[in-house]
């Protein structure tokens, strides 16, 4: 079969063309359109985290006892930039003030919006382990196990078997709390302090 002729393939083109110049145009319009659209909203996204970031920074530096001005500052991050990772970790440093503060329920109001919110594992894992913490003190050990069961990330593992391990303990369960304490132990591949906890907690059940 002979090939077509610089010039046929030319009318041929010219009849596509002709015949479906419609279409094309308004594909190209749509590919078009499509991509400056992508393009305006990474851009929003890439001024949005960078609004954020900057705003979590400032809530960093302000001091402890302008507690009103931060919290203004995190619900304005919460409600502005909720899909951005500054605004969990601002709920949690939150969250952190109104501990030292002994406001436990403001805390976990705060710990729990951050958990549901977070883009990042690790921050969502870090705020489980904290409300965790938190319910444990307040004595709610069902829900600190909740919590503490939620918790992913694998950097924070060996601190949510040690909680686990806390809450077993605390309801009177030594062999499933020394499970725990074994588990968070081998998981935990350092020698710091946490280690020496985690074998003193170990001796102190026993057989």
């Amino acid at each position: 079969m002979a090939l077509d002729t610089e010039e046929e393939q030319i009318e041929k083109l010219e009849r596509i063309w002709n015949n479906h110049k419609r279409l094309i145009i308004a594909s190209v319009a749509i590919l078009l359109g499509g991509y400056f659209l992508f393009n305006i909203y990474l851009d929003k996204k890439i001024r949005n985290n960078e609004q954020a970031s900057a705003m979590y920074q400032e809530i960093l530096i302000k001091k402890i006892t302008e507690i009103d001005l931060i919290e203004k500052k995190v619900s304005l991050l919460k409600i502005n930039a909720p899909n951005t990772p500054y605004a969990s970790r601002a709920a949690i440093y939150l969250s952190r003030l109104y501990s030292q503060e002994n406001k436990n329920t403001e805390a976990i109001k705060e710990l729990i919006w951050a958990s549901n919110n977070a883009t990042e594992e690790s921050i969502a894992s870090m705020a489980y382990y904290t409300l965790a913490n938190l319910y444990f003190v307040a004595g709610n050990l069902d829900e600190a196990m909740t919590a503490a069961n939620k918790i992913d990330s694998v950097g924070f593992q060996s601190l949510a078997k040690d909680i686990i391990g806390d809450i077993y303990l605390k309801q009177g369960n030594d062999e499933q709390a020394k499970k725990s304490y074994l588990k968070s132990l081998d998981l935990n591949k350092g020698q710091g302090d946490l280690r020496k906890i985690l074998q003193n907690k170990i001796d102190s059940i026993g057989r």
